[in-house]
């Protein structure tokens, strides 16, 4: 009996603790980051550091915390678009990511195979130099992580990995924010 009230008082005790540290991490952003994000592609977690990581975490927690809980209207996108080209159907990824680009005030344009017929009529290259020219980012679930690359390489604007064959960033960024 006394080992398991001693087990119970410790067990509360870790529990108060990273309550402590969790209340510490999400009161404020991190302390004096360097960290530069604007214009970059997300293809896969590899290419950021920790403190971007850390970073990229802060800023969604704030971010739902204040249009979710606080209903801050907070237009960040406005007058920015996101095209999303899904070779590969998401009806989360799709609703997430339209949801959340909206609220924060952007416009996001879904398109399916059917609508532009990647590497088929133009190729590959060229459709991203469209949209390069028309949107201000470009969020792909692709079949194959090469087109992401080849994406990346000619577009001007941002490209975002919504998933490939190798690699799916965005879940493991949400899977990480709901363990936090």
């Amino acid at each position: 009996m006394l080992f398991n009230v001693r087990n119970f008082v410790n067990v509360a005790k870790l529990t108060e603790i990273r309550k402590q540290q969790l209340r510490q991490f999400w009161s404020g952003p991190p302390a004096q980051m360097s960290v530069h994000l604007k214009g970059r592609d997300l293809l896969t977690l590899q290419n950021y550091t920790a403190d971007e990581l850390k970073y990229l975490l802060w800023m969604a927690s704030d971010l739902k915390q204040r249009i979710k809980h606080k209903r801050e209207y907070l237009p960040l996108l406005q007058g920015k678009s996101l095209a999303m080209i899904f070779e590969k159907r998401s009806t989360r990824t799709r609703l997430s990511t339209e949801t959340g680009f909206a609220l924060l005030g952007g416009h996001p344009s879904f398109l399916t195979t059917q609508d532009i017929h990647l590497g088929i009529n133009e190729s590959l290259t060229d459709t991203v130099r469209v949209l390069s020219s028309m949107t201000n980012a470009v969020l792909a679930r692709v079949y194959k992580h090469n087109d992401l690359d080849l994406m990346a390489k000619a577009a001007t604007i941002p490209v975002i990995n919504g998933l490939s064959d190798l690699y799916h960033p965005l879940q493991i960024l949400a899977d990480y924010l709901t363990l936090q």
